[in-house]
């Protein structure tokens, strides 16, 4: 059901009742619907859209004060997600909430934060997913480097911190025994994928292997004794699903001690299907697993036998569909053949395509999104720097956002950066398919002629430079 602007305006008359109403009570009243509403500063789109996987979905129009608020009837209660193009969070909706919602566009996480009887719980779901984002930064640079015993010794200490806050919420907030579980799996989640992540990285990357130390405390993976891997409630919280993956993915090891081949890949999807029963978890996980795989690998028969696995198992028709088109566009993206030409805007509003851009002996596309600042900022100093060393190579930013011309005509003015370099997808669902734009490090190289030499580069590879030098000395030979 869609909002009409009409509407949407009608809604927003009532949001000051709801705000009064809510800011003398510390419990929820007992009301027959749910609202959902609030503000966004510095709107993209003229709309946000509530979700809940696919069994439901609703656009909701903001008011002439960027403003929105949303009834639901007969609601059924778990993890929802907002969208506001092209940024997505999750929020907590019980029947009788109102949850409003500010924020600023230009800082979406950090400014984000609910008001309402339904504030609590989404304020501290936002709570641990910022946290748990600034500690992951310190893994690589750090944690993963210490023995498994002040591994975990680290991590407990930080996971106690987590549940003083938890108690603390308690405390002071009737919850119901859904937001309990999804507040405390929010963070447990997080902590167990550290473990994980930590345990592939010893046991595997061949620097460090945990075998070589004598102390592997024994409650090393304790958690793993009580895991649900069919838990409805769960299905659409990121940190479960986060989880999931990294722990398949290493169960699955032990029988092929060779991460990305086919086999291992195939086990993985083996241990999935005889694991769980969910059908919406199961078969998230399937295509996760297998996206992955077609996308690092470079043998078009390991694929197929992978792809063709998956579809053997998989009963979501969808997700089947979804992958054949996406090996198909893999295919086409091999070394020597002709860049699937795309339609571009260009910073003064013209139409033109990927083909016109081919001037000089070697082209980098790089591709960037409004919804990464910390990337796209990276992202323009590499092109920046590698552009003045070498000046025989066009770095051309290409923006992949659904419906952000004005806000990316913004973002590329108030950065200064080149505007002749500078162009958007005019059908981005459709390019990011047909090039297998999948990750954002991802450098297409191209030569004048349009042929591919390199689809998969990465931006920010240690290796990048020198394929950029041996490419440039070719086509110099060449000319």
């Amino acid at each position: 059901m869609y909002l009409s602007k009409i509407n949407s305006i009608i809604y927003s008359t009532v949001l000051s009742i709801i705000l009064i109403s809510c800011t003398k009570q510390e419990t929820k009243p007992d009301r027959e619907y749910t609202y959902f509403g609030g503000e966004i500063v510095n709107p993209n789109t003229d709309y946000v859209v509530l979700s809940k996987g696919d069994t439901y979905g609703d656009t909701i129009f903001l008011d002439k004060k960027n403003k929105f608020l949303h009834k639901i009837e007969d609601l059924k209660e778990g993890i929802y997600s907002f969208k506001h193009s092209p940024e997505t969070q999750i929020v907590i909706l019980e029947k009788g909430d109102s949850v409003l919602v500010r924020l600023n566009t230009l800082e979406f996480d950090e400014s984000l934060f609910f008001t309402a009887d339904g504030a609590k719980k989404n304020n501290f779901l936002i709570d641990m997913y910022l946290q748990n984002e600034m500690e992951r930064k310190n893994l690589d640079k750090n944690d993963f480097r210490l023995t498994p015993k002040k591994f975990k010794q680290k991590q407990d200490s930080l996971l106690r911190l987590r549940e003083k806050k938890f108690n603390v919420l308690l405390g002071k907030n009737k919850l119901s025994d859904l937001a309990k579980e999804i507040c405390e799996s929010s963070y447990q989640y997080d902590f167990y994928s550290r473990f994980e992540m930590y345990y592939y990285r010893y046991q595997y990357s061949g620097l460090h292997r945990i075998e070589s130390y004598k102390e592997v405390p024994s409650s090393f993976f304790e958690y793993r004794e009580e895991l649900d891997f069919n838990n409805d409630k769960l299905k659409r919280l990121f940190s479960y699903n986060r989880f999931l993956n990294h722990y398949f993915s290493n169960n699955s090891y032990t029988n092929y001690n060779a991460r990305h081949t086919s086999r291992h890949t195939i086990s993985q999807l083996n241990l999935i299907d005889s694991t769980i029963q969910h059908s919406y978890i199961k078969n998230n996980l399937l295509r996760s697993i297998t996206i992955n795989f077609m996308l690092d690998n470079k043998n078009d028969y390991t694929s197929e036998n992978v792809l063709n696995h998956y579809i053997d198992i998989s009963s979501n028709s969808l997700y089947q569909k979804e992958l054949k088109k996406l090996s198909n566009a893999i295919s086409r993206l091999k070394p020597s053949n002709l860049i699937p030409d795309q339609e571009l805007i260009s910073s003064t509003g013209e139409t033109t395509t990927l083909s016109a851009l081919f001037k000089k002996p070697v082209t980098a596309l790089y591709f960037w999104s409004t919804e990464r600042k910390e990337h796209y900022i990276k992202a323009h100093k590499k092109a920046s720097y590698l552009s003045s060393i070498y000046p025989e190579i066009d770095f051309v930013g290409i923006n992949t956002d659904d419906e952000q011309t004005t806000n990316w005509l913004k973002t590329i003015k108030r950065h200064n950066y080149d505007l002749n370099k500078e162009y958007e997808f005019k059908f981005p669902k459709c390019s990011s398919e047909e090039l297998v734009i999948h990750y954002t490090n991802k450098v297409i190289l191209v030569n004048q002629e349009g042929k591919i030499i390199n689809p998969n580069a990465d931006l920010f590879s240690y290796t990048f430079e020198n394929q950029l030098m041996n490419y440039t000395q070719l086509a110099n030979l060449k000319h």
